[in-house]
């Protein structure tokens, strides 16, 4: 396929004949989610025509925090435990708690989950936080849910940018939600329907994590490197979980800034991407050679070290 000024040259092809149809009894459009079954209470609130720029009305709360007296006990006591507990003789002495945050065996980071629930953020990011394995998620269904006849939308800053691109973007999203509503209105299943959805939907998810899982994705996730909306969602995350207990702050931290070394482990230049003064080629832990992208000296803005 060719491309021009106004898009590709040429249609699509069908994989089949028009007519054609597959017996299989699992296309069968049988779900128990269209217009016609809907009680009313399977609607998305977030159908309010809005297009959210970059990270504009994203917002995370903290649904569970830590019961911070238990979670003290029990690392004090899992501390012990190697050695048959009583090391003194006040058992409400838990003085040696800390210990297990700073290193060593921590499964007793285990012992405690918590819980955010982020609103506005587009499906595109939600995908890479389920990729978590030690975390549960429960997110706003588009097979059980209507999601309305303009669901909101999240447009990265770099197209709000272009005044060309913008206007495309905003005639396919205009596109897509006509094609879902007339899809959900003749009574197409929601599960169906859904396809046509852009991955910039937004939706709702709420994240369940023990935390040693928590500060092991912060570490990971809150590199500038990574995708925008995700650093974002998972540093406003750390930011919440810090303010509810300030204790925690020397531990949600990227893994870089306790080494002082970049530990970006993707292809490209990390120059560009972050303003740690440790983000250059030389300061990197890994140093990908066979597959390597570079992005310095591209004509991006520069980075002030």
């Amino acid at each position: 396929m060719t491309y021009n000024a106004t898009g590709p040259t040429g249609d699509y092809q069908f994989s089949r004949p028009l007519g054609q149809m597959d017996p299989n009894i699992l296309l069968r459009d049988a779900a128990f989610n269209k217009h016609t079954l809907n009680d009313g209470h399977h609607t998305s609130p977030y159908s309010q025509g809005r297009i959210d720029i970059g990270l504009d009305n994203l917002e995370v709360r903290l649904v569970q925090g830590i019961d911070e007296e238990a979670f003290r006990r029990t690392l004090s006591k899992a501390q012990r435990a190697t050695i048959g507990i009583p090391v003194h003789d006040d058992p409400d002495d838990v003085s040696d708690w800390e210990e297990m945050m700073k290193g060593g065996l921590q499964t007793a980071l285990e012992s405690q989950t918590v819980i955010f629930e982020v609103y506005g953020v587009a499906r595109a990011t939600t995908h890479q936080l389920v990729r978590s394995r030690r975390a549960a998620f429960h997110q706003q269904s588009m097979r059980a849910s209507y999601f309305g006849d303009h669901p909101n939308f999240r447009m990265p800053e770099s197209v709000w940018r272009d005044p060309e691109v913008r206007e495309k973007w905003e005639n396919a999203i205009r596109a897509a939600h006509l094609a879902y509503a007339f899809a959900c209105d003749r009574d197409v299943s929601y599960q169906d329907a859904r396809f046509i959805l852009p991955i910039g939907t937004e939706t709702y998810i709420m994240c369940e994590y023990p935390v040693r899982e928590f500060l092991a994705v912060y570490a990971y996730r809150a590199c500038s490197m990574f995708q925008w909306e995700i650093c974002h969602t998972v540093r406003q995350m750390g930011a919440v979980l810090k303010e509810a207990h300030p204790w925690l702050a020397p531990y949600i931290k990227i893994s870089c800034e306790n080494q002082k070394r970049c530990t970006f482990q993707g292809w490209e230049d990390v120059e560009q991407g972050c303003d740690y003064p440790w983000a250059t080629w030389e300061s990197r832990t890994f140093k990908p050679e066979r597959h390597r992208i570079h992005t310095t000296g591209l004509g991006m803005p520069e980075v002030k070290k």
